[in-house]
């Protein structure tokens, strides 16, 4: 046998002191920054010390320097990093790292991406809680960097893994827990789980336990014009109860340049904010369409003060649930009704009826056309009708105009609000998928995305892409005088 060449490995051995002084440089350091910027100035001064060290590393030769420079990123990582996840200031620090993000990208934490100067990442990607991108392997004992490379509009769900050389050519989800391997590369509008990871198919369907025997006694009762969404919609008003987050069920309303990480329907309630915005409830016979959970009616009630206050909903789940909740709360009640069929309430009896989110789930066109004759029979003269819902640009589903057709209703305000609501989804993003995937079957989770309209989802896209807009429109009802002088 040949004679092999002895190999010894050498295992480099740091000298405890240069540990000690690294270490205590680098709080003097910290210290130092505090005491003369404060916390907000020492904040901005520390990351940009943080940041020309992290680009000249790679020209310093002197160990202790480098173990320096090492705390120094440590230091910025653990207590100034935390402050900034899910927030732009996040990505403009990977940027700023040499890191190249596209626009409307939000990630949750500073270790979401490793290798910096290797990451290319596109338009609206979303990275969940632990998910890892790194450009770096070792094989071998060898330390090999390749470049990774995120399309747009992709989703990285929790603890979800992507490996050097890997490429996602966008609109591509991955699954929680799932592995993307070395070099791998995903064809756009795919998904993917498992470890490794391999390409699944998801229908946006409900299962088969989800529909049961006495959802379609209803229907063919009469519900024949709610779609799936409603039955969806229901399950969730019966079935999840207890859970503070899921308040509000609409998609939200966000100003173009605020972001707050809030779990208390925050964005929510701005919607109503904005359907309110020219007009009072104040000392006003008020009737809410389809009222969801309860809360917005509750909201509406605690900050407006209308005389009277009506939520009505075609499930007695839904009904149930805001009467056991609200009950105590005085002018407050729910009843049940169907919007598409007749509204119990006499002639001309209400001054403003709101309808948010509603009209898109009424389903066939003479649903609309009863549900605007109701609501014309109700409002009084110079009454208004509250509306915001989105609308297909092809002309299918509800359109504005749908409810003007008779030509008792008059557009006083229209206003496109999709990029707000689009915004409102992207930041909110976070803690729906977060609660999806707490409380709901894992069967069942792609279609409660769908519900909430989440970025990936059908609903999302179209409005993203301009296939549908999200409008809130104030209707005012003709009075007699008006209808003589047309």
């Amino acid at each position: 046998m040949p004679v092999r060449p002895k190999v010894q490995d050498q295992i480099e051995v740091i000298p405890f002191w240069h540990t000690c002084l690294s270490h205590y440089i680098s709080k003097c350091i910290l210290l130092s920054i505090y005491s003369f910027g404060g916390i907000a100035g020492g904040s901005i001064i520390y990351t940009m010390i943080a940041c020309g060290l992290y680009r000249c590393r790679s020209y310093i030769r002197y160990q202790i320097i480098e173990q320096i420079i090492t705390r120094i990123s440590q230091d910025h990582a653990q207590f100034i990093c935390p402050f900034l996840g899910n927030t732009q200031w996040l990505i403009r620090l990977f940027r700023a790292y040499g890191a190249h993000i596209g626009e409307n990208t939000i990630m949750p934490a500073i270790f979401s991406i490793t290798d910096y100067h290797l990451m290319t990442i596109g338009d609206d990607v979303r990275l969940h809680v632990g998910t890892q991108i790194q450009g770096h392997s070792f094989e071998q004992r060898i330390f090999k960097l390749a470049p990774v490379s995120i399309g747009n509009s992709c989703v990285l769900m929790s603890y979800s893994i992507v490996m050097p050389g890997c490429k996602l050519m966008g609109n591509n989800r991955l699954y929680p827990l799932t592995l993307i391997m070395k070099n791998d590369q995903l064809p756009p509008d795919t998904h993917w789980k498992g470890v490794p990871a391999q390409s699944c198919i998801v229908k946006a369907r409900l299962s088969q336990s989800t529909i049961t025997h006495d959802d379609l006694v209803k229907y063919q009762q009469g519900y024949d014009t709610i779609n799936k969404l409603f039955l969806w919609y229901e399950r969730i008003a019966s079935i999840y109860t207890n859970v503070n987050e899921l308040q509000f069920m609409n998609y939200g309303y966000a100003d173009m340049d605020e972001y707050i990480n809030d779990h208390t329907g925050y964005y929510s309630r701005k919607l109503y904010e904005q359907v309110l915005a020219n007009v009072t409830l104040t000392d006003k016979n008020v009737l809410e369409i389809n009222c969801g959970r309860g809360a917005g009616a509750a909201w509406c009630v605690d900050t407006h003060a209308p005389h009277s206050y009506i939520g009505i909903d075609p499930s007695q789940d839904v009904i149930n649930l805001c009467q056991r909740l609200y009950s105590a709360i005085p002018r407050l009640s729910f009843v049940v009704a169907n919007p598409t069929k007749h509204l119990p309430f006499e002639n001309e009896s209400t001054d403003i009826i709101l309808c948010i989110e509603a009209t898109h789930a009424f389903g066939e066109p003479v649903a609309i056309t009863q549900f605007a004759n109701e609501v014309i029979r109700v409002l009084r003269p110079n009454g208004y009708l509250l509306w915001c819902d989105f609308c297909y640009m092809d002309g299918s589903g509800t359109s504005v105009y749908d409810l003007i057709e008779n030509d008792e209703l008059i557009i006083e305000e229209k206003i496109n609000i999709t990029k707000n609501v689009l915004h409102a989804l992207d930041i909110q993003n976070k803690s729906r998928t977060d609660f999806i995937q707490r409380y709901i079957q894992p069967e069942e989770q792609e279609y409660f995305r769908l519900f909430a309209g989440l970025p990936g989802t059908q609903v999302y896209e179209d409005m993203r892409q301009e296939r549908s807009q999200y409008w809130r429109v104030v209707f005012r009802k003709k009075t007699t005088a008006n209808m003589l002088t047309i």
